[in-house]
């Protein structure tokens, strides 16, 4: 997948990548985390298209943004940016 500049290039396997009840025991372990000067923008246009957050838009203590939305496959993809 790719827009405005960036690109994502996820592999795909034939059989499962974690032992079977890795998910169970680690249900927020991210696939992937990209990197956005800021995520804010990005977390609306997902919102008004109806896309399911596993975590909604919010600032870390160390004063990054973050939101983590879940793909078809499960996979956890967290955006994350400095802009508040």
């Amino acid at each position: 997948m790719f827009r405005d500049g960036g690109r994502l290039n996820l592999r795909k396997v034939g059989g499962p990548v974690f032992d079977s009840d890795f998910r169970a025991r680690e249900r927020d372990a991210l696939s992937a985390t990209i990197i956005i000067d800021d995520p804010k923008p990005l977390s609306l246009e997902y919102q008004s298209a109806g896309v399911t957050f596993h975590q909604a838009l919010k600032t870390e203590p160390w004063d990054t943004r973050t939101f983590i939305v879940r793909d078809v496959d499960g996979n956890l993809i967290a955006f994350a940016g400095g802009q508040n």
